[in-house]
């Protein structure tokens, strides 16, 4: 993450309330988000940032790095793990998209839970008018206009999510409901919620202060603080296990808020995680300067065993239970725990379509439904990938 990134989303996130006509609150928060990519998409280019927490200034990747970062390796730097082109399994994947509910030139699913039956999205012009859409069993629902930005959606179907003048919420059953900020922070920054209703996030403060925060769906006006000052939450799993940062260094808490370091790549001086499913994690580490900022080289742990493994890939957008990592780089690419890869196909019906046209964005958690976009005749359109 660049400087001006950091400085930019600190800005705009201080600048509560946000008038809707002057500010682009929708690039605020997509540049608060999970993960940082840089990719063109059919002609149309699409930034992203990892807040592992540039958004909250937890983790400055955007300075030198106080010694180079040794290369990265052509494969995966693990004794268990290596890139093959065999099939992961016998799997056949089709894509198909997305009902929308209304209209809108960039429409993107962007999570999906862990059954792969809710999917979560975002439909508009892609300037600050973006309007959150929940899709179940392929049935859409536009959520109210209150709603901006969702970050993910649980296997009961809620949705939680942070607006632009940096409040947190939830939607339930159809209701919506503000998270409570904590005494002292003036935003949020809401990551992820798992089925039994635990919501991570991170609260910020003046002078970039900021720590780790848990609610839940049924007692939103309730917080739980997680750690020290200077930590962040950006994950959870279906156990209630916490991954976010503390200072520089990766971090995990236990269901009882227990919290141990994560392993960094030996030769790398720290580490962010970016999210979290089942016994799996994935987050980045700074790696060489280039153009002015420093390249993000994605990084997956093993949370059973502690290991940790620098991926061969620009890029990983999501992981599943299972430990399926998600490439979205030109053509989206499945890579199982053991490295066999599997590429998604695009859709038939569309054929020629170039390089690049699709992006993926989540994954379930037995890795067989992945959502993003396809972007084609000027527009994105949101895509579903079913496997079976």
């Amino acid at each position: 993450m660049t400087m001006l990134d950091d400085t930019r989303i600190a800005a705009l996130l201080r600048s509560a309330p946000v008038p809707e006509p002057h500010v682009d609150v929708e690039r605020a928060i997509r540049d608060g988000r999970r993960r940082r990519q840089r990719r063109r998409v059919g002609g149309y280019a699409t930034v992203t940032v990892l807040a592992g927490l540039g958004a909250v200034g937890a983790v400055q990747f955007g300075g030198i790095a106080r010694e180079p970062a040794p290369v990265p390796p052509a494969v995966a730097a693990s004794p268990t793990a290596s890139v093959s082109t065999a099939p992961a399994r016998s799997l056949t994947c089709e894509a198909s998209v997305l009902p929308q509910p209304i209209g809108g030139p960039v429409a993107v699913a962007t999570g999906v839970d862990p059954t792969g039956r809710h999917i979560v999205g975002d439909i508009g012009t892609g300037n600050e008018d973006g309007r959150v859409v929940l899709w179940t069993d392929g049935r859409a629902k536009v959520l109210p206009a209150a709603a901006r930005h969702a970050a993910a959606v649980n296997a009961d179907g809620y949705v939680v999510g942070t607006n632009g003048d940096g409040t947190g919420w939830v939607y339930r059953g159809g209701s919506l409901r503000l998270l409570t900020t904590p005494p002292g922070y003036d935003a949020v920054l809401v990551y992820a919620v798992n089925g039994r209703g635990d919501i991570a996030g991170t609260a910020r403060g003046a002078n970039d202060s900021h720590r780790a925060v848990l609610w839940s769906v049924d007692r939103p006006q309730q917080y739980r603080l997680l750690g020290r000052p200077g930590s962040a939450a950006t994950g959870i799993t279906e156990d209630g296990t916490v991954v976010g940062t503390v200072g520089e260094l990766p971090y995990r808490w236990t269901p009882q808020g227990v919290g141990t370091a994560l392993a960094v790549p030996e030769g790398y001086p720290r580490a962010s995680v970016d999210s979290a499913r089942g016994t799996w994690a994935i987050g980045m580490v700074p790696g060489a300067q280039r153009g002015g900022g420093v390249q993000m080289l994605p990084v997956r742990w093993d949370l059973t065993t502690g290991a940790v493994t620098l991926l061969p890939f620009p890029s990983a957008t999501g992981i599943a239970g299972n430990g399926d990592l998600l490439v979205s780089d030109t053509a989206p690419l499945i890579v199982a725990a053991d490295g066999t890869t599997r590429r998604l196909p695009g859709r038939p019906e569309v054929p020629g379509t170039e390089a690049g046209a699709y992006t993926a964005n989540g994954i379930s958690a037995d890795g067989r439904t992945v959502v993003g976009a396809v972007y084609e005749n000027q527009e994105h359109r949101p895509l579903v990938w079913r496997c079976t």
